[in-house]
């Protein structure tokens, strides 16, 4: 009996005993698992955070100065040998940051004078040296409020041209401009009912697109602007008024309006700059094919443009048609002040599918939308005598002429003249 007894205390302690040393380390496995969950959302943490998040340093934040471009072309210390003063110098900037974004202007500078402003890709062109001698080259890189984000490193080149003074066309120099004007009226058909046409000049030397009329003295003043939508609004020319001018060359169609507004009003961008002030080219590139058809067609185009809105965003353009699209590849620059505005832009010939020659003609007409302080157009004055923007048959005429090289014979006749 009584070994049974002692038999079941011995029991009674070995379980105790075992339940006694689990107990006993309960704690150390509780610490053990505090720690090792510490440890799992310590790593998690900074796994997630920057790399020198704990070592005490600043993060390092991208910026938009850290910009990587480089010029294709011209490349560092590269000489070019031309024949003759109409070649030209390829330029070519790559970087991924600019070109995989819309969101940047892209200036090149030779010699620290502003030559091309891009703002779409690909951003190159072709660039005609005046004369033999070295040069540098380097692009400014601006946010779409001119912000400067990025410079680069100069590129030093050289130009050697062998025949200098030298062009391939047989108009260079000595052409009567008038002459040949009246000559070209008597043979071409036009819609006379629609106004004299406008002439615009070839350019040997572009003019630079920085919103500054200072290029712009050698080549045609159009300022006959007319009422012509919602005119019974029309008061006088210090309401609404503009000077036109435009020239060409083989890549590009110029142009600079200068529009005199008594009141500056344009809160719309994109799609909608045609409800304030701005300014509209109505194009139809095949005025032949055209000439009787009223309505618009496949080659025809419809462009706006804004000088930026209220708030002072940079200048803008909109294709209503054909495209009902942001004319990518214009390049522009505007200008606001007391009592107006200029707009200077430049458009590739291949955005209007045409390939520009001497005496070509199409369809054309500027206007210019005023708007004052109403929420929609009140008055369209234009280059043509009537005008609707429904009817291409009111579209009044552009003519593309080659006077010669304007910068030259200039100079020439300045110096005849200081040397009588």
């Amino acid at each position: 009996m009584n070994n049974n007894n002692n038999n079941k205390i011995k029991k009674q302690n070995k379980i105790r005993k075992q339940k006694t040393f689990f107990t006993d380390r309960f704690p150390y496995i509780t610490f053990i698992l505090i720690i090792g969950l510490s440890l799992i959302i310590f790593f998690v943490i900074k796994g997630k955070m920057p790399l020198n998040f704990f070592s005490g340093k600043p993060a390092t934040v991208t910026s938009e100065s850290s910009i990587d471009i480089y010029f294709a072309s011209p490349s560092k210390n590269q000489s070019f040998e031309f024949v003759s003063s109409n070649e030209t110098v390829p330029i070519e900037i790559k970087g991924k940051d600019i070109e995989n974004s819309n969101n940047y202007n892209v200036n090149i500078y030779i010699n620290d004078k502003l030559i091309k402003t891009l703002n779409s890709a690909p951003f190159k062109f072709n660039w005609n040296p005046s004369q033999t001698g070295s040069y540098n080259i380097y692009a400014q890189i601006t946010d779409k409020n001119n912000n400067v984000v990025f410079t680069s490193e100069k590129i030093p080149f050289a130009v050697d041209i062998k025949n200098e003074g030298a062009t391939e066309s047989t108009t260079a120099e000595n052409v009567n401009i008038n002459e040949k004007k009246s000559k070209i009226l008597e043979k071409v058909n036009y819609r006379s009912q629609n106004g004299e046409p406008v002439f615009s000049l070839k350019c040997y030397t572009p003019p630079v697109i920085d919103g500054n009329a200072d290029d712009w003295e050698l080549y045609d003043k159009f300022s006959s602007f007319t009422p012509t939508i919602l005119k019974e609004n029309y008061t006088n020319a210090k309401d609404c008024s503009g000077v036109f001018s435009s020239c060409w060359d083989k890549d590009n169609y110029y142009f600079l309006i200068q529009v005199t507004d008594d009141v500056y009003n344009q809160p719309y961008n994109g799609n909608q700059i045609n409800k304030g002030d701005s300014v509209v080219f109505v194009i139809d590139t095949d005025l032949e094919k055209d000439f009787n058809i009223p309505f618009l067609n496949g080659d025809d185009f419809q462009i706006e443009f804004s000088a930026g809105n209220n708030s002072g965003s940079a200048p803008e353009s909109f294709v209503r048609w054909p495209s009902n699209s942001p004319l990518n590849s214009a390049v522009l620059a505007a200008k606001k002040y007391s009592g107006g505005y200029t707009i200077e832009g430049s458009i590739p010939w291949y955005a209007l599918n045409l390939t520009p020659s001497d005496e070509f003609i199409m369809g054309f007409t500027v206007s210019i939308l005023d708007t004052d302080n109403l929420e929609s157009t009140e008055l369209v004055i234009s280059s043509s005598r009537q005008f609707d923007f429904n009817n291409v048959s009111t579209l009044g005429t552009l003519i593309l002429i080659d006077g010669g090289d304007l910068q030259k014979n200039n100079q020439t006749s300045s110096t005849t003249t200081k040397s009588n």
